[in-house]
């Protein structure tokens, strides 16, 4: 009778570790896809700020490159003035 108890005992581990198992499986597979998306997001606010940056120095070497005539100056300070 030890016999079969001990075998009943073998088999009701097995049949709670599925359930237990299952549950980790799926436990990994939410895990693994929420780093999956952690990652793209990552990936898309990197990519966001360096095209912000490559915008950003464009402006500067635009706004280095622009020659300002004492004239052009001359208006804008006017403006300002008026302001």
């Amino acid at each position: 009778m030890a016999k079969k108890e001990e075998m009943d005992v073998d088999k009701e581990l097995k049949r709670m570790s599925k359930s237990i198992d299952i549950q980790i499986i799926k436990s990994e597979n939410s895990f693994d896809n929420l780093l999956n998306k952690l990652d793209d997001d990552i990936n898309k606010a990197v990519s966001s700020k360096v095209k912000m940056f490559d915008e950003s120095k464009d402006l500067t070497s635009k706004h280095v490159t622009t020659s300002y005539t004492d004239d052009a100056l001359e208006r804008y300070k006017r403006k300002l003035d008026k302001i």
